[in-house]
């Protein structure tokens, strides 16, 4: 098990590296993997998901679709979040996913708040605000950090979705979230480039094998089994390990303000972990 969520951590780490090494464009990437992942999906739980779900209606089959329109928010964003700002930047934003998570238990699972909730939240906007590289929106990296930000919301809404739509199978959800999201990419299939290097290929099919099938199953097998303390504290060192890639892969560098920030956010989410 050890080795499976090492495994899992190093492959989730490279995979904004990856995204933003490529010169496919996001839709382009998204498009590939969620190809992938459908199809594999279908195939192997054909017999676990109730296809007749997205059809019908009544039953509340309205929230499969809207898991696959939050999930398809949560994607397109976190692409164009990764080019626009880089691989640091990029996993930053999503690593708020858990101070968002409160946010969104409050508002919709009428969580209570707790002291060290509210501290939680104040150390990460501290670390946001020391991370943003300018005030003007039209700077490249300030952008990617906002559509980051807006991909951590996304991702904190989806298990609230999920815990609000239990009537259908875990399998169903899951296949929701990639089918959704593929019908939303499928829109914009005219804006996708596949004129691509073999470089840009290599990528773009460790993105939708590795990135998308095989750590996300991995993780599932290593979260089903571990306490949730140990497979929150390695989920966030998926950051700083995207950090150090990034930085030796792509040159992408901090200024010692920003990498305060940086440090402030993983404490952040650490100690909502721990304490």
């Amino acid at each position: 098990m050890i080795f499976e969520g090492l495994l899992a951590i190093i492959i989730f780490a490279f995979v904004p590296v990856a995204i933003k090494f490529t010169a496919a464009t996001p839709l382009t990437i998204c498009l590939f993997r969620l190809l992938i992942a459908v199809s594999v999906l279908a195939l192997f739980w054909r017999k676990k998901i109730d296809f007749k779900g997205f059809i019908r209606f009544g039953n509340g089959n309205y929230q499969l679709w809207l898991i696959g329109v939050i999930f398809f928010l949560h994607w397109v964003t976190y692409a164009y979040g990764v080019k626009f700002g880089g691989a640091s930047i990029g996993t930053l934003g999503l690593s708020t996913y858990g101070m968002q998570l409160v946010v969104a238990s409050i508002l919709f699972l009428d969580h209570k708040i707790t002291k060290k909730d509210i501290l939680c939240l104040c150390l990460s906007m501290v670390g946001i605000l020391m991370i943003i590289p300018s005030w003007n929106f039209n700077n490249e990296s300030t952008k990617g950090l906002i559509l980051s930000l807006l991909s951590a919301t996304c991702f904190a809404l989806l298990p609230i979705m999920h815990r609000k739509s239990q009537n259908f199978s875990l399998e169903t959800r899951i296949f929701a979230q990639f089918f959704g999201a593929l019908v939303g990419f499928s829109f914009f299939i005219t804006k996708t480039h596949w004129n691509l290097q073999k470089s840009d290929w290599f990528s773009l099919i460790f993105l939708g094998v590795f990135g998308t099938l095989i750590a996300h199953s991995l993780w599932a097998r290593v979260s089903a089994k571990a306490l949730p303390l140990h497979s929150g504290l390695a989920y966030y060192s998926i950051a700083p390990i995207a950090i150090v890639i990034s930085h030796f892969f792509l040159g992408e560098s901090f200024n010692q303000l920003q990498f305060g920030g940086c440090l402030v956010v993983i404490v952040a989410a650490l100690i909502n972990i721990v304490l």
